[in-house]
């Protein structure tokens, strides 16, 4: 088995998300532009530590009350920021038959409210063995140090994983730490690719 682990991205791979969707629910609530919303809701000042755990769920949305004078209560807006996923069954398909002879680690940046909603609303994902999340680990893809970090909970060797992601710059961050690398475009690509680098699936 030339690759025992596999370690893939969530968003964009295993789930279908539709970011957009909150910022024009927000949008349309205040009578605001998307742009403006857009950059307050992805204001890196405010969802970069969100995203590294460095602050709460309830800080990031008091931050965000504040810049936009939202009128949503926090279970409103989790309710908003949690609903913008679902699964991609034919890569969900392709991962449970990895797992019968791979071991499965989701690799992700993330903010606490996504990887508690994704855990629990996605049992299907439970195929993965381990799970690092940005929120969790205090690091973010593309920092070198995630990637030494999955191969260190892994136990294995940068040669011994296969690191499936769809954004660019991430697939070439996975690249430069030594990771084999298939770029996500479509579960069709996803499988050729796979069965090209030698897994029987």
């Amino acid at each position: 088995m030339a690759y025992p682990v596999v370690i893939s991205d969530l968003g964009g791979v295993v789930l279908e998300f539709n970011a957009d969707q909150v910022v024009h629910q927000m949008a349309q609530l205040l009578g605001r532009s998307f742009d403006e919303v857009q950059a307050a809701v992805y204001d890196k000042a405010l969802l970069l530590p969100f995203e590294l755990g460095r602050i709460t769920p309830q800080a990031y949305y008091e931050g965000l009350t504040r810049s936009l004078k939202l009128p949503w209560t926090y279970e409103q807006f989790t309710r908003a920021w949690n609903n913008i996923f679902t699964e991609n069954r034919d890569v969900i398909w392709i991962m449970e038959r990895l797992r019968k002879r791979h071991r499965l680690i989701a690799l992700t940046n993330t903010n606490a409210l996504h990887i508690e909603h994704i855990k629990r609303s996605f049992p299907v994902l439970a195929f993965f063995e381990d799970w690092v999340a940005s929120c969790d680990v205090g690091l973010r893809k593309p920092d070198p140090q995630i990637y030494a970090l999955v191969l260190q909970r892994a136990g294995v060797r940068p040669a011994d994983a296969v690191y499936i992601d769809d954004r660019p710059e991430l697939v070439e961050a996975g690249k430069a730490a030594g990771l084999t690398v298939i770029r996500f475009q479509s579960s069709g690509q996803l499988e050729q690719e796979l069965r090209a680098s030698g897994f029987n699936i």
